[in-house]
């Protein structure tokens, strides 16, 4: 029982450095890269803006504290609301690339019950959004508004699930920040804009960490853990659909509930508990994923690709450091194009071109990372430069988004060191799982800065606790001073 516990502390110690090591690196990166424009104004308006932001935040908290909590909670929904509503209703876009896929597919499903669509049969994440949007369409119509109408319900919702969660896992003024700091965050607010499935999945995921709290707080009645399970399994059915992601908080509800909180030591109700949690998930969400394939394919009149070739072998890609490429791309559309292969028979024959990208080309594999993670992570005005054409300012935007960013991480790793010290074994451990789980599934596949967005809730929550805690630490060292002086 003590190397267990010597082990599950180890555990938690290493979480917390290796998320601070990543955003340490990002700090690095962004401090000290001269070669990037208007570095002055990038610096010194992130330290104006970073100590600005914890005195300003740590404020209004600690006055909001002192209201109802009812109206505290309708203030941030409506406030959240509001802002991200005028943002999509003067800012407007017709949908484009990538987007026009999710739109297009989504006005095909709304019409029709089976649809001949081979590139979401090569790509079927593209009919999870696609199908939900295409619900709203079959009652509201085929609006270019609906998408963006629809990310700023799912936006406030979120901010409803960022609440709870702060709430159960530290304070009010926690939860009261961490919501301001997604209210306000621009390139959140930018992404609303376009028909994309980020806000759909990560608003999934918010309610997918927020019952694994509900889970973990009812894990002493087996009825409810067992109920509770299903619904988990039916979300994390819903999120892969949108994003094929579900496994990875899988596997760190696995690691928190069997490495990291350890209460079922000693305790056999609660042990048996947690495994028919964790089978239950794992058996019906194979099950529904299982289901949602054949549907998928049943609606695309054609089996759908199970294996994910063409992403790794993009990912994979020295010269374009594993982004998108014309070359990778015409090489999918001559497999296409042979009539025999089905859609899964495609993705085969680009995961055979990945095997031998990976296994007989002179690739730099700790180079590739490097530069993905900076891709990935690096900076955070991906969403301007898709908005560009219909802004009047996006340099001061860009300059904007990564301000804010670059504040949040500074934030973060504060954050970071506080739940280190204190060994938190609470969800927060989720919450650094899914950041390293999904970084490390990046660095296999095709990147892009737009995939970190379901990340954010790691960072506005994570942060949040680092501007309490430092604002706290300030209060009390110049509060004790200026009373010195006194």
């Amino acid at each position: 029982m003590k190397i267990y516990k010597g082990f599950s502390n180890f555990s938690v110690y290493a979480i917390y450095v290796i998320y601070g090591v990543m955003i340490l690196g990002l700090m690095l990166y962004f401090l000290f890269d001269f070669r990037k424009g208007y570095y002055p104004v990038y610096t010194i308006g992130f330290l104006l803006f970073f100590f600005m932001s914890v005195l300003i935040l740590y404020r209004i908290s600690s006055i909001l504290q002192q209201m109802s909590e009812k109206y505290i909670l309708f203030g941030l929904i409506l406030l959240c609301f509001i802002i991200k509503f005028c943002w999509i209703w003067f800012v407007r876009i017709e949908p484009l690339v990538d987007y026009a896929t999710f739109f297009y597919t989504a006005v095909d499903l709304s019409q029709n019950e089976i649809i001949q669509n081979r590139y979401v049969a090569l790509f079927p994440h593209i009919f999870g959004y696609s199908s939900f949007l295409s619900i709203f369409m079959k009652i509201f119509g085929a609006s270019y508004m609906l998408p963006p109408i629809l990310n700023v319900i799912l936006s406030t919702i979120s901010v409803t699930l960022i609440y709870f969660i702060c709430k159960k896992i530290a304070d009010q003024r926690i939860a009261i920040v961490a919501s301001l700091l997604w209210i306000f965050f621009p390139s959140q607010t930018i992404y609303n804009m376009f028909a994309l499935s980020e806000p759909l999945y990560t608003t999934v995921l918010l309610s997918i960490i927020a019952l694994m709290i509900v889970i973990h707080e009812k894990l002493s009645d087996r009825l409810k853990t067992f109920g509770y399970s299903l619904v988990l399994a039916v979300l994390l059915a819903f999120m892969n659909m949108s994003r094929p992601i579900a496994a990875i908080p899988i596997i760190a509800l696995a690691i928190w509930f069997f490495i990291i909180d350890i209460k079922h030591i000693g305790n056999k109700k609660i042990f048996v508990n947690k495994i028919i949690n964790l089978v239950t998930v794992i058996i019906a969400y194979s099950f529904l994923t299982t289901l949602s394939d054949h549907y998928i394919s049943y609606r695309l009149g054609e089996e759908i690709a199970t294996v994910p070739g063409y992403n790794i072998h993009v990912g994979f890609n020295m010269d374009s450091y594993g982004q998108w490429n014309q070359h990778d791309s015409d090489l999918l559309y001559y497999y296409n194009d042979m009539k025999e292969l089905s859609a899964n028979d495609v993705q085969r024959k680009m995961l055979e071109e990945a095997k031998n990208r990976i296994f007989h080309e002179d690739n730099n594999f700790f180079k590739l990372f490097c530069v993905k993670f900076l891709i990935f992570l690096g900076k955070d005005d991906a969403a301007v430069g898709y908005a560009s054409s219909v802004l009047d300012h996006p340099l001061r935007l860009q300059i904007l988004s990564d301000v804010y960013y670059y504040s949040l991480l500074l934030a973060l790793l504060f954050g970071t060191f506080i739940v280190f010290k204190k060994r938190e074994r609470s969800v927060v451990i989720v919450l650094c799982l899914y950041t390293i789980g999904l970084t490390m599934a990046q660095m296999l596949v095709e990147v892009s800065s737009r995939y970190h967005y379901s990340l954010t809730i790691s960072f506005v929550i994570l942060a949040s606790i680092g501007i309490i805690r430092l604002g706290d630490y300030i209060k009390l060292k110049f509060g004790k001073t200026y009373r010195k002086r006194l």
